[in-house]
């Protein structure tokens, strides 16, 4: 009885040591060892205790609510990394959450310049660029601190964004020379990834060519209802001439005989007289629906707005005095029979009429004289003399004179003469 007392004893004696070896052997090959990997998403932390080289799920962490979206996971250095790796230590990881990026759903956020035009050169505001970070992400993005920008650069908007993208992912956006209204708009839709839809064809806005590079992402982002459409031809807009062709402002070049300069208006060379002419214009072009109907009524401006004043005379066939004349009528009222020619000729031009104001004679006693010529659709030289009709009116007061588009014949009758030519 006491032998089989001390057997019983011994088994249970090696029956514990035995545990006790398979715990220490367990123990070792980290059976009873987990680690702790924080996640922090939004502010809401969650411990998971993975097993050595175990892969922690955190599919379900990624997901984000409406207006939002999962960027990456950041470590405790604020490097992107993944947390979905085999565990082999403690971890902390914080996700990278920001407001979702528009797509294809980009609200146009940028507005359209005077008459409708895309302004590509111009540089983008700070206002602007804020408005456009904020349309590139659907959730709304702030980026007050560009509101007080006058321009911005690549930089800037890299800046603005600093916590909307993954680390490094925007490194290409660099560069610090002022953005233009056109290399804003492409990177927007770069960065909210919308696609620009086909822009050919004719222009949708007067200083948007369809075949330059960005154009399409330009007008992706413009609102619509600033945009406007003209037919082809000369237009004349608050008294300013530009000339349409395909939905353009022609620019930087000549147009029957007139002159359009780099902002697609006419130009008569001197920035001054442009601007009173514009101001002349401006109520008769609102008035009248034609161009000859406008043309008249500038003839008639200048018989009934200004006063005869004996002033300089010029040879016949003389040339340059045109401009001067002009500006001496605009900026003073009174001139005598160069100034009434060069003042209506500066307006007829300013209506895309490609008309001359010359110095010669007139009448068989051949007195020194100033008047306007243009040519019609034939070839035929047509004469018009305000200077002449206001004297006949005014101070002979012959009511029905009539010295407006003369034809060849009818000026004759006055012995019309320069440059060696009757008119």
């Amino acid at each position: 009885m006491k032998k089989l007392k001390k057997l019983l004893e011994a088994a249970v004696i090696l029956a514990g040591t035995a545990g006790v070896s398979a715990f220490c052997v367990f123990a070792a090959m980290g059976e009873f060892t987990r680690y702790t990997v924080t996640l922090d998403v939004g502010g809401q932390v969650t411990e998971l205790r993975p097993m050595p080289g175990e892969t922690p799920d955190v599919s379900g962490f990624e997901l984000v609510g409406e207006g939002l979206r999962f960027v990456c996971w950041l470590d405790e250095e604020g490097l992107e990394a993944r947390p979905e790796v085999p565990a082999h230590a403690d971890a902390a990881y914080t996700a990278l959450i920001a407001p979702a990026l528009a797509g294809d759903g980009l609200e146009p956020w940028l507005d359209c310049g005077e008459y409708g035009r895309a302004l590509p050169d111009e540089p983008i505001s700070g206002q602007e660029a804020a408005a456009g970070l904020s349309a590139a992400f659907a959730g709304g993005l702030e980026a007050g601190e560009l509101s007080g920008l006058s321009s911005v650069c690549a930089c800037d908007l890299a800046a603005a964004l600093e916590g909307a993208f993954a680390p490094g992912e925007l490194d290409w956006l660099e560069g610090e020379e002022p953005l233009t209204r056109i290399q804003a708009a492409q990177l927007i839709c770069k960065l909210s990834g919308a696609q620009a839809p086909e822009y050919s064809g004719r222009a949708a806005a007067p200083d948007l060519d369809p075949a330059r590079e960005g154009a399409a992402e330009l007008l992706r982002c413009l609102r619509p209802e600033g945009l406007a459409a003209y037919e082809d031809g000369f237009l004349n807009l608050d008294g300013w001439l530009y000339c349409v062709e395909d939905g353009l402002f022609l620019t930087n070049t000549e147009v029957q005989g007139i002159a359009f300069g780099p902002d697609g208006r006419y130009s008569s060379g001197s920035a001054e007289l442009d601007a009173l002419v514009a101001e002349t214009l401006a109520p008769i072009c609102a008035e009248y629906g034609s161009r000859e109907e406008m043309l008249r009524a500038a003839y008639l401006y200048v018989r009934d707005n200004f006063t005869y004043l004996r002033r300089n005379y010029y040879e016949v066939g003389a040339d340059g005095w045109q401009t001067q004349e002009a500006l001496t009528m605009f900026r003073t009222g009174r001139g005598n029979c160069y100034c009434y020619a060069a003042a209506f000729c500066a307006l007829a031009r300013g209506l895309g009429y490609d008309a001359q104001a010359v110095a010669g004679t007139v009448g068989r006693n051949c007195s020194p004289h100033g008047w306007v010529i243009m040519y019609d659709a034939e070839g035929t030289r047509i004469v018009y003399d305000v200077e002449l009709e206001m004297a006949y009116i005014y101070n002979r007061r012959i009511l029905d004179a009539d010295l407006y588009a003369m034809d060849p014949l009818r000026a004759s009758q006055l012995v019309y003469i320069y440059g060696g030519q009757a008119a």
